[in-house]
């Protein structure tokens, strides 16, 4: 009857431990965890991105810029034949082909500067913290690690961190 009691206390939350608590340190991620912020990753990612839609940007307002300068010689030449059966010196509107190229052109390279200008800003914080991560790492470099696939082969990892 007393085990039954005793039971049902434990049970209910009546009952009063008199032992020494025991007290768990939180868990902590280990140091080359770090999520990906930290380490720089997602801005360096972001950065080339933007970069390199900028790039392409230049890349459309350079051809759009040579393409102007080519259909207004070829209007002005009146030799339209010979360079090139598919420019126009009117558009379907109305309008100059060489003006529409060139705000083509004007626009391409409008938009790729700011946008240069923000895949620069990510680059250099996203190097910044990279440096920083690295900076409180371990020292060790190079590592040697073995490995195996679980029953004939084995092999040994060098690895080089730099």
């Amino acid at each position: 009857m007393r085990a039954l009691a005793t039971i049902v206390a434990m049970l209910c939350g009546c009952a009063r431990g008199s032992g020494a608590a025991v007290v768990v340190p939180p868990r902590q991620p280990p140091p080359s965890r770090a999520p990906l912020s930290e380490r720089g990753d997602v801005e360096i990612g972001l950065g080339a991105v933007t970069t390199a839609v900028a790039a392409a940007l230049v890349g459309v307002g350079t051809f759009e810029a040579v393409r102007a300068a080519r259909v207004r010689e070829a209007c002005r030449s009146g030799a339209m034949s010979e360079i090139d059966e598919t420019v126009v010196c009117s558009g379907p509107l109305g309008g100059d082909p060489f003006v529409a190229a060139v705000v083509s052109s004007s626009l391409s390279f409008a938009f790729a500067v700011p946008i240069a200008v923000g895949g620069g800003f990510l680059l250099r914080r996203g190097i910044v913290a990279r440096k920083a991560w690295k900076s409180g790492q371990p020292g060790n470099k190079m590592s040697l690690r073995p490995w195996s696939n679980g029953q004939t082969h084995v092999g040994l990892t060098f690895g080089l961190r730099f």
